[in-house]
This record gives structure tokens, sequence and C-alpha cells, in this order.
């Protein structure tokens, strides 16, 4: 297991809102964190002097957020690492060792999809390692834990991720699989497998698969298999997760090797409800030489 949360620091509210929930994790698995900030490389200032003041302030938001985080969590392993680059490309080098990348939610898309500039939805796409959306909103009566399941390897790993998690915070699971092929509900409510009627379709059959083992593998964790006949994959998702605790996602579901992120991940991603956590396979990379962390 590798031993540190990474978590961007940028001077936001919801930058801040990420850092807690980072130091939290952190806290609760005994990890270190490494609150992480970019600043541009020397030749995107048109003068010396802006970037040598890009890189104090740099500095300052970095030792003020670690203060702030340290007073809250003392006993918490914390450093700080300030990269020259862009965001995004900068936590995806980190990303290669570390278990898990958190960021914030920085700006919602529109309608005709700017949103794919955003740069969280740059790092949850090309990091290396399982990658946390936090949004700026904390629900204090939020409950749950929700994972969606297509069938895929994507999804399989998402399951065992979500149990995991659900079991270590003592939640229960939401296990959604979406099925809009399947034509209307009788009413406005997702089905539940065990309130259903009739011979079981291939939903039902895809959430038992999901589910097989989980009993076994998480004692005590309280399962329920959702099959939801009324909304498209990413609404069901979104709907479910809106009052969740944490959802979590495959990143590439069943479009396989050949995308970066999955559509449904990639509509989720741009409208996260919750602390939304995207999956992915063990991966071997070979990245260039990562930024050494210091206080």
């Amino acid at each position: 297991m590798k031993e540190q949360i990474l978590v961007g620091v940028d001077g936001a509210a919801v930058g801040s809102t990420a850092a807690d929930w980072a130091a939290g994790r952190a806290r609760d698995l005994g990890l270190q964190l490494n609150l992480v900030h970019a600043v541009p490389e020397p030749w995107a200032f048109p003068e010396k002097v802006l970037h040598e003041n890009a890189i104090a302030q740099a500095k300052d938001l970095l030792n003020s957020e670690s203060a702030r985080i340290a007073s809250k969590i003392p006993s918490l392993n914390l450093v700080t690492t300030l990269c020259a680059g862009e965001p995004a490309e900068s936590m995806r080098t980190l990303s290669a060792d570390a278990e898990m990348v958190v960021v914030g939610t920085d700006r919602r898309p529109d309608n005709h999809g700017e949103g794919f500039g955003s740069v969280s939805f740059q790092i949850a796409i090309i990091s290396y390692c399982a990658v946390a959306v936090v949004p700026s909103a904390a629900m204090t009566e939020a409950s749950g834990v929700v994972v969606g399941v297509d069938g895929s390897r994507d999804s399989d790993l998402a399951v065992e991720c979500a149990a995991n998690e659900a079991q270590r915070m003592g939640q229960e699971l939401f296990v959604v699989h979406a099925v809009t092929e399947a034509g209307p509900a009788p009413s406005g409510s997702p089905v539940h497998w065990a309130e259903s009627a009739g011979p079981e379709p291939d939903g039902h059959m895809l959430l038992s698969a999901s589910v097989e083992g989980l009993a076994t593998r998480y004692p005590g964790l309280e399962v329920h298999d959702v099959l939801d006949l009324q909304r498209a994959p990413a609404k069901a998702l979104l709907d479910a997760s809106a009052h969740a605790r944490l959802l979590v996602i495959g990143c590439k579901g069943k479009g396989g090797a050949r995308v970066l992120v999955g559509s449904v991940a990639q509509q989720v991603l741009l409208n996260v409800q919750c602390p939304t956590l995207i999956t992915r396979p063990a991966l071997n990379p070979a990245p260039p030489d990562a930024p050494e962390p210091g206080r």
C-alpha cells in the first residue's frame, strides 16, 4: 500500500474543504498528507518579478494551509510540495507514488461543454491512482456509500473499493445499476430487488453478480441492491448520491482501454453531488521524476 495522499490547494474555499476531507482520511488510515500547489514555469510570466511573486504567494499559501490543518490534527504527518508547471500534469506525476489524489470541484460546466477545461476533471482522468473529487458543500446529514455497476471489470473494482470504504466508515452500501432500456418503472422511485415482481431481468442478475461474496469478505456490512428503471446511469448515480457520504465509480466502465474516462464517469465528474471516488486499476507507470516533498 502506498503511504501518501495528495491534495491540491489553491487558496479557494473548496480547496480547503478538499484538504480537510483528505486530512481526515489520512488520519484514519495512518497515511502522510501532501499539500500540493503548482506555479507555471517562468516562461509563462511576462516579467521575472511576476514569477517570483507567484512563488512567494504559493509558499505562503502552502504554509498557511499546512498550519491550519496541523492545528486541527496535530498528529498528522504533513508535508507540502511546490511544483513548477500545470496543476493537472504536476499532480499526474506525483500520483504515481500516491494512494489517492484529492481535489476540490473548481467549477461547474455549462451546456456547451466548457467544463471539460476543469482542472479537477483533468486530474481525475489522467492521474495514475484513485482520485476523490470533493464538492464545497458539506452535508451534515449525509449517510451511506453508493457505487455504480455496469458489469465491467472497472465496476467490479469500484464495488470492492466501495465495500471497503463503507465498512471502514461504518456505513451502508448501495449498489446501483440503471437499466433505462427496460422501460419505465411503475413508480417514480428506484426498484429494489427484494421489492420487484415477475421474472428476473438481466439487471437483477448483474447486481447479484456484482455483490457476490461481499458478505464473506466484509462481515456485518449491510448491502442494498438498487435497480433504477427510471433514469440514465449518470442521472441515477447523481440522484442516489445526493445525500451520500461517498460515491464510488470506475473510471472507464464499459469503455475499456480505448477511452480515458467513460461517459457515465464523465457526466458524474462534471456534476459532483458528494465526495466522489474514481477508481482505476493498478498501473506501473514510468513517469518523469517527481519533485521532492518538503515542509
